[in-house]
């Protein structure tokens, strides 16, 4: 073996541009593969950093079937009752708290959670304790703990933190523990949690603790050793219908229990599979063409390979050697391979989506390592198994004899041909991928969200409930606020709300139509927006029916509603709604006159049905938390400034939460299929481009050893277009062939593309034929070049060579 490395090191420094060639294909597909491997590993495959992950499970409510978030009295009857499947239960909920007192105030994305998650997921602080079950009792002394970056960048490291009081939202709270970098959950994409306080510590969640229909909770659940899900899943499911019947609000509430890792990534696992194949495949194309390559200068070695076989070599010891070069080959790839990874890995990042939860951490460890050489050697393997199979098989007699005139022989040419073939078919299985999900992102981008985005930046707020807990307190404070935007630089109209659509913040709420008996087979809810007159015109969302809000729909003022054209459709279908009476459930304030309808607006995402939506006047119903919106004549980015300031202006212990445009908001929401065609149309881009260089070569190849066939074609009267078309033909009829069986592998696997699609099937015949012409263009471009060679073959030259 140390002999055939030393003879396969000369003979490729003796070829160092063929060397190069085969290196840089190897490292393009081994380094994608890697990067993508990375990201999979590190967000699908590696258990949670938590103690035994795989016993931990998501524990939610059902709706109506439909997972949904928790009510704390619910989550403190499963933790008291399912004991049988469950070790521990835990609830947490996110949000933000202010910081001041130590510096200027900041926005601290935090979690309130029960007193044992910590224990649960089997997690230790580096500083002082975690919480205790006294420390979430009503009435108990406010305590959080913070995380290792909190404490470095905000408190500079200082010991004696464990203890100290820091003032969370205007309230004085004590730091019993220190986090360490490492720790994140729950996962929150880019907006780490900083900050955890138990529940009762937070006035704002406190405050709902006691109601059964303020549904706010996550649940995390430990199951007993060797208790499956489907166990725990039917106990809870007890325990939620002993609920129901003891509380008639619960009456369509159930229990839903999966595995919490399969919660986290649910929503990313298909997007990340389907990467993966898409590197795979470009492997795979790479792996062709470097077979091909090999093959073809292999058949220039016959000659070598016939004395070697004279002189005793058997097959085996051939084979060995074609493997030794294949494996150096791919090795140096595999080498070049990391080196891109490496580099890759961080610019994938860079531009995926950050809601995908543990891609900060992704890294290229010895998992990876172990792919990235286990890669390496079936690419070795691959690509010199196929030379030394077809090139070990010579008759040494034959090969001495017909060593100067170079024959490629018959089964070598098909062995190409057929190479060339599959990676025509592969590559067209990775452009109709790429094509579907180029079409469905248009599709998505060409989507109106119901209001306007253009030069609108947005400010989120969250106000503290030891000063803003009452009614007139908050209106006091969205009066001064509202009076603040409008006197912004270059501001054309603002606006404020409780929350904004398309931010991942929404407020649910419960209502009944006046006159009407209780229909509990009807869900009787909807997306609910408390906000200023002038909401409607600053956010371009049209009054398509009666009138919006006005300054007299005040404090003292008849309660007023607007609803959205899908919500007047569902509850009053063929019926006016103008003038009927509704009743929410918030603030209990009574009956309420609708007196307009307004456009649906997309609140969660760019692919939603039309979702019931109503609004009432700020003054009205009076929320914490707060969106303000500034319309302005130039780039909105410029006013962030200015944002700050008034905010400051109004209250200098506030601190602003995200700050972002709108368009910032819908491209947050395409994020993930922006990154999954991106990418899977890079890869099929790659892979076009192999495909064509994979068949230039062969076709190169082809002219060069029919230079005497096609001398003589020409001497005997032959037109150059006859020796094109001669040339063309053969690589449009590889081509087709590869074409007819990528067409029907591409109608398989784009089948599980489905629910990635928006707009357009898995089967568009457009985009089939978009890409179909697109390949056929690249390959008739390849083929073209060496048929033009072969025009300019001399007659008399090829001739003499004989």
């Amino acid at each position: 073996m140390v002999s055939d490395l030393r003879h396969a090191i000369r003979l490729l420094a003796k070829t160092p541009g063929f060397t190069i060639i085969v290196v840089l294909v190897l490292t393009l597909g081994i380094g994608a593969n890697t990067a993508i491997f990375s990201i999979v590993n590190g967000v699908l495959l590696q258990p949670l950093p938590f103690a035994n992950p795989d016993r931990l499970v998501a524990v939610d409510t059902t709706v109506r079937n439909e997972p949904s978030n928790t009510a704390y009295p619910d989550f403190l009857d499963w933790r008291a009752q399912a004991t049988s499947s469950f070790e521990r239960v835990a609830a947490y909920a996110t949000g933000a708290v202010t910081l001041t007192g130590r510096g200027e105030a900041a926005s601290v994305p935090m979690a309130v959670v029960s007193s044992d998650l910590f224990s649960l997921l089997g997690v230790a602080p580096i500083r002082g304790r975690v919480f205790q079950e006294q420390d979430n009792q009503r009435g108990a002394p406010r305590t959080a703990v913070i995380s290792e970056r909190v404490w470095e960048r905000r408190f500079s490291r200082d010991a004696s933190i464990i203890g100290s009081a820091v003032v969370l939202d205007d309230e004085s709270v004590t730091v019993v523990g220190v986090m360490p970098a490492g720790f994140e959950f729950p996962f929150e994409g880019e907006d780490r949690i900083d900050l955890w306080m138990p529940i009762m510590s937070s006035s704002f969640a406190a405050q709902w603790a006691d109601q059964r229909g303020a549904a706010f909770l996550k649940g995390v659940g430990r199951l007993r050793p060797g208790v499956e899900v489907r166990a725990a899943q039917a106990e809870l499911a007890t325990v939620a219908a002993r609920i129901a019947q003891a509380n008639p609000r619960n009456s369509d509430r159930g229990a839903l229990v999966r595995p919490l890792q399969s919660v986290l990534v649910g929503d990313y696992h298909l997007g990340l599979m389907v990467l993966l194949s898409a590197v795979a495949a470009v492997l795979l194309i790479a792996c062709a063409n470097v077979a091909n390559l090999l093959l073809a200068r292999g058949t220039t070695r016959r000659r070598e390979i016939a004395v070697r076989t004279a002189l005793g070599a058997g097959r085996g010891r051939i084979v060995r050697q074609f493997l030794c070069e294949g494996l150096l080959l791919a090795g140096l790839g595999g080498i070049g391979g990391t080196v891109l990874a490496l580099w890759g890995l961080d610019a994938i990042v860079r531009i995926s989506p950050l809601q995908i939860p543990r891609l900060q951490d992704v890294q290229i460890d010895r998992v990876v390592l172990a792919f990235t050489i286990a890669a390496s050697l079936l690419t070795g393997i691959l690509c010199g198994l196929v030379p030394a199979l077809q090139l070990s098989r010579p008759d040494p007699g034959d090969a001495l004899k017909d060593g100067d005139r170079g024959g490629s022989g018959g089964r070598g040419a098909r062995t190409r041909q057929v190479l060339v073939v599959a990676e025509v078919a592969l590559s067209l299985v990775l452009l109709a991928s790429a094509g579907l999900l180029v079409r469905s992102l248009i599709g998505l981008q060409r989507v109106h969200p119901g209001f306007v985005t253009e030069r609108a930046l947005t400010m989120q707020l969250l106000l503290p409930q030891t000063r803003f807990g009452e009614p007139a307190a908050m209106n006091g404070f969205y009066r001064r606020l509202q009076s603040e935007l409008k006197t912004l630089p270059g501001a054309r109209a603002t606006a404020v709300s409780t929350t904004l659509p398309m931010s991942g913040s929404d407020i649910g709420v419960g209502f009944t139509i006046d006159g009407r008996a209780v229909d509990p087979a009807l869900r009787t809810s909807a997306a609910f927006f408390a906000i200023s007159p002038d909401y409607f015109t600053t956010m371009g969302i049209p009054i398509v029916r009666g009138r919006g809000f006005t300054e007299r729909d005040d404090e003292e003022a008849p309660g007023v509603l607007v609803l959205s054209e899908s919500m007047a459709a569902k509850f009053f279908p063929g019926e006016d709604p103008i003038g009927k009476r509704i009743t929410i459930s918030y603030n209990q304030t009574g009956p309420r006159e609708i007196v307009g309808i307004a456009g649906d607006v997309k609140q969660g995402s760019l692919t939603e049905a039309r979702a019931p939506q109503m609004y009432t006047p700020f003054v009205q119903t009076p929320w914490p938390f707060l969106a303000a919106v500034v319309r302005t004549a130039a780039a909105p980015e410029a006013t962030a400034g200015a944002l700050r300031q008034a905010l400051a202006r109004i209250d200098p212990t506030q601190s602003a939460g995200e700050i972002r445009t709108l368009d910032e908001y819908v491209a947050r929401s395409i994020a993930t299929p922006r990154f999954t065609a991106l990418l899977v149309g890079s890869f099929a881009g790659l892979a076009l481009l192999l495909a064509g260089f994979g068949l230039y070569g062969v076709m190169a190849y082809s002219v060069a050893q029919r230079s005497r066939e096609i001398g003589i074609r020409m001497a005997l009267g032959a037109q150059p277009a006859d020796v094109r078309t001669l040339v063309v033909g053969q690589a449009l009829r590889m081509g087709v062939i590869g074409l007819a069986l990528g067409l029907a592998g591409a109608l398989a696997a784009t089948r599980v593309l489905d629910s990635l699609l928006f707009g357009v099937t898995a089967g568009d015949p457009a985009t089939f034929a978009a890409v179909s012409a697109a390949l056929l263009t690249v390959l008739l471009f390849a083929a073209y070049l060496p048929a033009r060679r072969a025009t300019r073959v001399d007659p008399m030259v090829a001739l003499r060579t004989e």
